[in-house]
């Protein structure tokens, strides 16, 4: 049985009651209101997952809120600048996360906590969070979804305190491929397709400053869909560094939905046909990398490739072309303590996670001529 999803009013006051802050800020409602509208045509909604389908519209909404109030609480940190951040991005399944934590290992970097996107503010001593309510809140609504979706401890498991990507700290102003990528929301991707995400990337680059007010620490960050808006990136972070990672399309765009399809049966609370997916996720990246080639053409010397396949085989030698290429400094203990990662993960890769583009409603071949330039390109 079919029921209503709340009007942005409710979900306002919903959100409020939750954090205990009122003030939203500005530049977000229409947004908002074409999620609520794609969300009210493109699903039906019922009592079994009306809880589901809105958990993360209000965390969003939370996210918010919890910028609004660090801002106002730390009004100098939005002038503080933010240098030559380093910036993995690619294709999704293209070895983006594990490049993001081998990195993350060294102390010079900081990054983005899978909490603290949840709930920005100055980011507090590490010895703290397990006592701070807002990450033990967090730890507590990972574990729940990954109970609930088992699959994802397989395919993408991150931890409240593991650095993880930006996409819901800039999905906080509602203008995103994030909420269609979880619900599949034809009528909000027409609306977003094409959209202007200045301000997206304006309000992040300040929730950045908020999460690491006082630190000099450079940042690192990762996004698969930073390829999509370059020239929004480099409008903020003009000295950034962008470690591109490249893999065969025909295995990546499969294995990325192999991560969506599972988290959407669970936002649904049901089975969704795994062969809706495919096209979106095909005809997005591909317009993505499309957009990534024609920056990259303006700004060759920002960016540095890595292949999937040489970073499997040789994860130092990828660190230490990173590190020359963008001057910085790889330190003997870091290095060592990436050495106990990289033989970590060789010893779990017995584990093979293989998707077809049958499963989600494409071909091989559609894939690789929809990638053509870009598999010539990269030699792939």
């Amino acid at each position: 049985m079919t029921t209503s999803f709340p009007d942005v009013d409710g979900l306002l006051e919903q959100a409020a009651t939750a954090a205990g802050l009122d003030d939203f800020g500005s530049g977000y409602r229409e947004g908002l209101e074409a999620l609520i509208m794609a969300i009210r045509s493109d699903l039906p909604v019922t009592a079994e997952n009306l809880p589901r389908i809105a958990g993360p519209v209000l965390a969003l909404l939370i996210s918010r809120l919890h910028s609004e109030a660090g801002w106002k609480q730390h009004p100098d940190c939005r002038a503080q600048p933010i240098r030559a951040p380093l910036v993995i991005t690619g294709l999704p399944r293209t070895g983006t996360t594990a490049l993001h934590q081998l990195l993350a290992l060294d102390p010079q970097f900081q990054g983005l906590e899978q909490w603290l996107i949840g709930t920005p503010m100055p980011r507090p001593p590490r010895a703290s969070w397990a006592t701070n309510p807002h990450y033990r809140a967090a730890v507590a609504g990972q574990e729940a979804f990954l109970a609930a979706v088992p699959a994802m401890r397989i395919t993408h498991e991150v931890n409240a305190g593991d650095v993880d990507e930006c996409l819901n700290l800039l999905a906080q102003s509602f203008v995103s491929h994030y909420p269609s990528s979880g619900l599949g929301l034809p009528s909000y991707d027409r609306w977003w397709w094409g959209r202007d995400e200045g301000a997206s990337y304006r309000r992040y680059a300040d929730n950045l400053r908020l999460i690491g007010a006082g630190s000099t620490q450079r940042w690192l960050l990762k996004n698969p869909g930073h390829l999509t808006h370059l020239e929004e990136l480099f409008a903020v972070f003009p000295e950034a560094c962008i470690v591109q990672t490249h893999r065969d399309p025909a295995l990546a765009i499969p294995s990325v939905c192999g991560v969506i399809h599972p988290a959407r049966c669970f936002f649904h609370a049901r089975a969704v046909d795994a062969t809706t997916v495919g096209p979106r996720e095909l005809e997005l990246w591909a317009h993505s990398e499309e957009r990534a080639q024609c920056v990259r053409a303006k700004r060759p010397e920002r960016f540095l490739d890595v292949r999937h396949a040489d970073f499997r085989r040789d994860p130092l030698g990828v660190a230490r072309r990173i590190y020359a290429h963008c001057g910085l400094e790889l330190e003997a203990a870091t290095l060592a303590r990436m050495q106990v990662w990289a033989e970590q993960q060789s010893g779990e890769r017995q584990v093979q996670h293989v998707y077809t583009p049958e499963q989600f409603g494409l071909t091989r071949g559609q894939v690789r001529e929809r990638f053509a330039d870009y598999i010539a390109r990269y030699d792939l």
